[in-house]
């Protein structure tokens, strides 16, 4: 299972770079009021350190389970003072789609079951 989801974060990475961009146009399409949130990230730093976590913890997960969860929780920790931490999956959730939605048909039903299992463990890692 871990290794469809590596590979579609190859795959992706080999033909589009960071997902970053679609990430966040998907993110305020989504819900605007996101946006909101980062009137302050003038340089886009903190945005990008969300991106970065997220395939970070994406990327434990691949190796260990229970230190994906682990982080999963520190990063919901340090949301509370958002009011997002209802919301926090989400940007998994759209992390997924932006790489299921560019990969089209190379993102098979055994990708899409790889990634759900994965979102739902990510899920069960709560505060």
């Amino acid at each position: 299972m871990t290794r469809l989801i590596e590979q579609t974060l190859t795959l992706y990475a080999s033909h589009y770079g960071d997902p970053y961009d679609a990430v966040y146009a998907k993110l305020y399409a989504m819900d605007s009021t996101y946006e909101g949130l980062f009137l302050l990230d003038t340089d886009e730093g903190l945005r990008r350190n969300m991106m970065r976590t997220t395939l970070e913890i994406i990327s434990t997960y691949l190796a260990d389970r229970n230190a994906a969860a682990n982080r999963v929780v520190g990063a919901q920790m340090s949301h509370i003072t958002y009011g997002v931490e209802g919301a926090f999956h989400t940007f998994f959730e759209i992390t997924r789609d932006v790489i299921a939605e560019a990969l089209a048909d190379a993102f098979t039903p055994a990708h899409a079951e790889a990634w759900n299992t994965m979102l739902d463990d990510l899920q069960k890692a709560q505060i």
